[in-house]
């Protein structure tokens, strides 16, 4: 992980409410952040997260509150001077009806880029995102991740302070987009930038930010670095959503109760099915679950449920399916125990 400038934040939230038909629909007390890092926004669907990113983008009014952009509150006609200091990629990527090239050189032109220096940014570009192939093209003879490329070189060819990522990736096919997301992690790397990512794939926060904000019903659930946030969840409504069990004892087998005497999150990774009996737990299969190769077991432990993550093709190796009597191991170190006992 890349060292986090201590110089003033970047982007500041002070009491922002926003309302939307009568509703409030955000509701972000403090948030700020720093020059040079990577802030992901996590949460459900309708949590807030691309309301929250449109705010801090100078996109949507705010009700109440103040937000800051590079020291300075976005008021009146700063708005559009400090919006000019950054760049917006959205999931569609938004491409004029003009070559590649003449894409990513009108951005520049927009901000009185010299002629000169809007052909060099543009080549530098094209080169950087591995489309210079592409640059006599237009936009409707693009895949996917071609016009994303596109609109990533864009975004960054104008250099901006502070750049807004809303799920630019999440209608590509799992190859392309594990090869783009892979590019971007480089770029952010590289240049320095300072970013807020919208996205709701927790693999893609976690390659790409430094900090993450989990939301739910646009207000802050937790927000913490990374490491910590899918480490420690919490309270039992971030651990939920991060795909953690919250099993309460009383549910449980009294052998397993020794492991887990309060209500607890236990990590999915960190139940494993074995054929020992020495020291591990009964368990009835009630669902096979998951997605591009990345499987799930929900297992029926007394009268709780817990997940269990393991590979495709091994549960397609074990036949795993419901209704299936299987015995599994928990490792500790994978239990929460909010009580701070455990």
């Amino acid at each position: 992980m890349k060292q986090i400038s201590t110089s003033d934040p970047v982007l500041e939230f002070a009491k922002v409410r926003v309302r939307r038909g009568g509703r409030e629909v955000l509701h972000i007390s403090e948030l700020s952040v720093d020059e040079g890092a990577v802030l992901a926004i996590l949460g459900p669907n309708g949590s807030g997260k691309s309301t929250l990113l449109l705010t801090a983008a100078l996109l949507l009014p705010i009700s109440e509150g103040t937000v800051s952009l590079f020291g300075e509150p976005a008021v009146g006609r700063s708005e559009v001077r400090l919006r000019r200091q950054t760049s917006t990629v959205f999931q569609d990527p938004a491409l004029l009806d003009m070559d590649v090239r003449r894409n990513i050189e009108i951005a520049l032109a927009f901000r009185n880029v010299s002629s000169r220096a809007r052909r060099e940014q543009s080549e530098r570009w094209l080169n950087r995102l591995g489309i210079k192939h592409l640059e006599k093209a237009m936009p409707h003879a693009l895949s996917g991740g071609e016009a994303r490329r596109v609109s990533l070189a864009r975004a960054f060819a104008i250099h901006p302070r502070l750049l807004f990522l809303d799920e630019p990736f999440s209608a590509l096919d799992p190859e392309a987009r594990s090869e783009m997301i892979g590019d971007l992690r480089q770029l952010l790397r590289d240049e320095g930038t300072t970013a807020m990512l919208v996205t709701h794939d927790h693999s893609e926060a976690q390659l790409l930010a430094d900090q993450v904000l989990v939301l739910f019903d646009g207000v802050q659930g937790q927000l913490d670095s990374t490491r910590a946030l899918f480490n420690f969840p919490a309270n039992p409504e971030v651990a939920a959503f991060l795909g953690y069990s919250i099993v309460d004892p009383k549910g449980l087998p009294e052998l397993l109760r020794i492991v887990v005497p309060r209500i607890s999150a236990i990590h999915p990774a960190a139940v494993r099915l074995t054929n020992d009996t020495e020291g591990s737990y009964s368990a009835q299969v009630i669902a096979v679950q998951g997605s591009h190769g990345d499987g799930r077991l929900l297992l029926a432990v007394g009268e709780e449920k817990i997940t269990a993550t393991m590979p495709v093709d091994r549960i397609n190796e074990l036949d795993l399916r419901p209704g299936i009597a299987i015995r599994f191991e928990v490792d500790t170190g994978g239990i929460i125990d909010w009580s701070g006992s455990g």
